[in-house]
C-alpha cells in the first residue's frame, strides 16, 4: 500500500508541475515581455539561458540554433536536400501556375522572388507521412538563398528529398546539391 501511494504521489507531483509549465510560466512570461497576451510564448533571457545549456550539454550533436530577425529558431528536425528553383509557366507547373497547391494565388509571376515561398517534395508533407504542412515557415540553408520560406506548393511526385524556390520569370537559374531544410519543432 505503501508504494501505490508513493506512485500515486509521483504521478500528482508531476501533474502539477506540467500544468504549471504548460498554462502558468508561457502566460505570465508572455504577459511580462510583450504587453498583451498573445498566442505564442516568448522565453526569458534566463528561460533562453537554461535552455541553451541543456541543448549544449545534452544534445549539442542535433539540435540546430539559428538566429535571425530576432527569431531563434531550435530544431531537432534537419533535413537534407536538394534545392533548385522554378517559375510560375505551365512548362514547369500545370495548367494554372499562378495558384500554388494551397491554392495560394502568385499575385505577378514577373515579380514573384520576394515573397519567399518555396515547394518541397511530396514525401515531405504530412499527408504523405513528412513533417511540412502547407503554410509552414521553414528555415532553408542554401548558400545565397538562406533564409525563412513560406511553402506554399508541391513537386512532381517523382521528387523526394528536394525543394524549390519560387523565382519570377527570368531569374537566372541555380541550384544546391547539399542544402539543409530546418524545421522548429
Amino acid at each position: 500500500m505503501k508504494e501505490l501511494y508513493g506512485v500515486a504521489t509521483y504521478i500528482g507531483y508531476t501533474a502539477l508541475l506540467i500544468l504549471l509549465v504548460t498554462f502558468l510560466i508561457p502566460k505570465t512570461n508572455t504577459q511580462l515581455r510583450n504587453g498583451p497576451e498573445h498566442n505564442y510564448w516568448v522565453p526569458t533571457i534566463e528561460q533562453e539561458q537554461w535552455m541553451d545549456s541543456i541543448f549544449e550539454s545534452i544534445i549539442i550533436d542535433t539540435v540546430e540554433v539559428i538566429e535571425e530577425e530576432g527569431i531563434r529558431w531550435y530544431t531537432l528536425d534537419t533535413i537534407s536536400v536538394s534545392a533548385t528553383m522554378y517559375y510560375p509557366v505551365v512548362g514547369q507547373c500545370d495548367d494554372t501556375p499562378d495558384i500554388t497547391a494551397d491554392q495560394t494565388k502568385i499575385p505577378n509571376i514577373d515579380s514573384c522572388s520576394h515573397l519567399n515561398w518555396i515547394a518541397v517534395s511530396q514525401d515531405l508533407l504530412w499527408f504523405n507521412g513528412g513533417p511540412i504542412r502547407y503554410g509552414d515557415t521553414v528555415y532553408v540553408v542554401a548558400g545565397a538563398k538562406t533564409g525563412q520560406y513560406i511553402v506554399r506548393d508541391a513537386m512532381n511526385k517523382r521528387f523526394k528529398f528536394k525543394i524549390d524556390f519560387l523565382e519570377s520569370v527570368g531569374t537566372d537559374l541555380y541550384s544546391f546539391s547539399d542544402a539543409k531544410l530546418l524545421i522548429n519543432s
